[in-house]
Parts: structure tokens; C-alpha cells; sequence
């Protein structure tokens, strides 16, 4: 007599109990490095944008990012107006920081450096990763070694168009970046080089013969 426990059905269902753990198991840690990961980029906007303390300056941006603020502010679009472009630390962490005005609504435009395991989750044709947290609409997404952060109060969909729209200009300056950085870090010449030709052992014994060395 068989015993129901090794039965088709009974294995069947077991493996869809395991495989369903498995998939909640997966999409539980999915919310969860995403959720942290977009609380960066809240965290910088809230501490600096909203707080206020950020200076009222526009060429704050340095030599690296400063040529990025115009084809962003660009790419945003008529309605959008700068109120700071600077460099910021929040909770030891430093930022480069871009504030847009639209109306009453502050914008953060942010970038910080991004770490090892500072990865969002891989989700199908998903470029830009969208949440909203602590009141906040956010959109991020990973450029060369740069997290890019899009932060307001506007409802999410606006909040999301505008991402859609930074987000080749700021892929466009972190891939420039780090490709420079990769070629400061080679040498500035490599210096003269000779190249030399292996002589056989046939033809070294016909040299000696011939000069009787």
C-alpha cells in the first residue's frame, strides 16, 4: 500500500509550498533594500532642502558637477526654477545637491557615491525605482558609481516624469566622471618601447659557424 506521504499530489503541493516561501521570501528582502535604499535620498532631502540649510547659491557645484546644473535645469523644464546648487553632508554622508523650485514646491536633485552593496533590487525594465516615503515622492536610480536621487512633495506621477527626464543628462555627466577619473589614473606615458626577436637554437649555431665564436 502506498503511503500518501510519497504520493504525486502531496510532493506536488509541498514543492509550491517551498516555492511560494521562496518567492515572498525574495519579494519581502526586494521592498526592503529598496525602502533603504530610497530613505537615502529622503533622508538628504529633508535634512538640507526642507530644513533650509542649504545656501542660496547656484555655483556651489565645483568644476566636476557645475557644467551638469544648466542641462539638467534644462531638462526640467520651464516651470522649474534653481534655488541652490551645492555640495552637503547629512548624517555623514556628503551629497551633491541640486535644489529646484517649482511654485511653492521644493525639489531635490541629488547624487552621493554609492556603495558595495548600495544595489537596487534587478526588477524587469524597471530603469528608475519610484517609492514614496515619509510623505515624500522619490525616484532613484543607479548611475555608473553614483546613486541619483528626484525628492519632492509633488504627487508621485509628476515626481516620476521629472526622473524620467533628469536621468539621461545625469547618466550622461557620472559615466563622463568616472571615465575621467579612470584615465587620470593611468600613467601619462608608457615611454619608448623595444621590441625584441627570440633567436632559435638553429639559427645561433649557424651564427657561430659563420664567425667561428
Amino acid at each position: 500500500m502506498n503511503s500518501p506521504r510519497g504520493s504525486p499530489q502531496v510532493r506536488l503541493i509541498s514543492s509550491l509550498a517551498m516555492l511560494v516561501l521562496a518567492i515572498g521570501g525574495v519579494w519581502f528582502y526586494s521592498i526592503r533594500k529598496t525602502n533603504e535604499l530610497l530613505d537615502i535620498g529622503v533622508n538628504a532631502h529633508v535634512r538640507c532642502a526642507i530644513a533650509g540649510t542649504y545656501a542660496e547659491r547656484t555655483q556651489g557645484l565645483g568644476t566636476q558637477f557645475g557644467p551638469m546644473l544648466q542641462p539638467l535645469l534644462h531638462a526640467a523644464g520651464a516651470e522649474y526654477a534653481v534655488v541652490s546648487a551645492h555640495h552637503c553632508t547629512a548624517a555623514g554622508r556628503t551629497y551633491i545637491h541640486i535644489v529646484f523650485r517649482r511654485g511653492q514646491t521644493l525639489v531635490s536633485v541629488i547624487l552621493t557615491l554609492r556603495g558595495d552593496r548600495e544595489v537596487f533590487p534587478r526588477v524587469p525594465a524597471a530603469r528608475v525605482h519610484e517609492g514614496r516615503r515619509e510623505g515624500y515622492s522619490v525616484a532613484a536610480l543607479e548611475s555608473s558609481a553614483y546613486l541619483a536621487y528626484i525628492v519632492s512633495a509633488l504627487p508621485g506621477r509628476q515626481n516620476g516624469e521629472l526622473a524620467s527626464r533628469l536621468a539621461p543628462v545625469i547618466d550622461r555627466y557620472t559615466k563622463t566622471l568616472v571615465g575621467q577619473a579612470f584615465k587620470n589614473r593611468l600613467p601619462h606615458s608608457l615611454g619608448p618601447v623595444t621590441f625584441y626577436r627570440t633567436v632559435t637554437v638553429r639559427e645561433r649555431r649557424s651564427k657561430t659557424s659563420a664567425t667561428g665564436c
